[in-house]
């Protein structure tokens, strides 16, 4: 009789502590997970900025069981006016490719893929052509009557790495995509922890200054998501614009979680909001939304009609 008391009262006690235990335990899942994530993006900007061939390792036993590639995680369209005084705007969607010259300058468009170069001729202030076969990343440069290069229009694929981790209650993911750290937790909203390294800035001379540095990872085929040990080379880097711009647009397709969109807009745009509300909008400086207030069509940098220096630079890391 007395056993079986004694038996009850330790079953009671298991009952009562087991969602405490639980907790405990995902508490320290998150906590792991969060510091293996952030160490490891960490790394990947470090080997980023490294030369070309160098690298590092990163060892952690969080990783062993929990990192998967992400494929075609975002998608990045970038254009801007170079030379000449002409506006002009460029349309990729799918294999149908729309060039649009303000004042008719625009004469020659050249499409570069990974496989090849498509040359086109502009008959029209605004003309369409069909691309067919693009591979990799594309670059599409407009050269006006002069023979100068006056638009350049840039699609840019990234790569990225999620690291998973099981919780009660489901998964805590963490995705690092281009610089970038992004957190789920289940039944939470995802929440952007680290952004994209797109700033604006002045240089000593006044002069406004646009740079963005996009991070793309080489999955190895060799990877898996049973490995202890990351290694982290770098590929080098690649500057796809240096030079002075006007009338930029970026554009980002993400195929993550649609809430990650806005939190990126209301990020680099919050300001924009704040003197529009303020009505103190010619006195702005720095990004704002291109045409709708949503960003949905992009970004750009305000005031529009005046120069700035814009340097773009594209790293690649391999992970093995």
């Amino acid at each position: 009789m007395l056993l079986a008391m004694v038996v009850t009262v330790i079953g009671s006690v298991f009952v009562l502590l087991t969602p405490f235990l639980e907790d405990i335990s995902d508490n320290r899942e998150w906590s792991s997970g969060t510091v293996a994530a952030t160490q490891l993006n960490d790394r990947i900007l470090i080997a980023a900025q490294s030369p070309e061939g160098s690298g590092l390792v990163q060892q952690n036993a969080q990783l062993s069981r929990s990192m998967d590639p992400l494929q075609d995680a975002e998608i990045w369209k970038i254009q801007a006016d170079l030379g000449g005084s002409d506006r002009t705007v460029v349309t990729l969607d799918g294999d149908l490719l729309t060039v649009s010259s303000l004042n008719r300058t625009a004469s020659i468009v050249r499409v570069t893929d990974s496989n090849s170069t498509q040359t086109f001729t502009m008959t029209n202030s605004t003309n369409e052509f069909t691309v067919s076969g693009l591979v990799g990343n594309v670059v599409i440069e407009v050269e006006d009557i002069h023979g100068t290069i006056s638009h350049r229009f840039l699609e840019i694929t990234i790569d990225g790495i999620r690291l998973n981790n099981v919780l009660t209650d489901g998964e805590f993911s963490v995705d690092l995509v281009n610089g970038a750290r992004i957190e789920k937790l289940p039944n939470h909203p995802v929440a952007v922890k680290q952004f994209p390294r797109f700033k604006t800035d002045l240089l000593l001379d006044g002069t406004p200054r646009v740079s963005l540095i996009l991070l793309d990872l080489d999955i190895s085929a060799s990877a898996s998501r049973h490995m202890t040990n990351v290694h982290l080379d770098s590929k080098g880097e690649q500057e796809l614009f240096d030079s002075e711009a006007r009338n930029l647009i970026v554009e980002v397709e993400i195929a993550g979680d649609p809430s990650i969109s806005p939190q990126y807009i209301h990020h680099w745009t919050g300001d924009y909001a704040l003197y529009l509300a303020g009505g103190s909008i010619n006195e702005y400086q720095g990004f704002g939304p291109h045409e709708r207030l949503s960003g949905l069509d992009g970004i750009t940098v305000l005031p529009g009609d005046v120069p700035f220096q814009f340097v773009v630079t594209l790293q690649s890391v391999e992970v093995y």
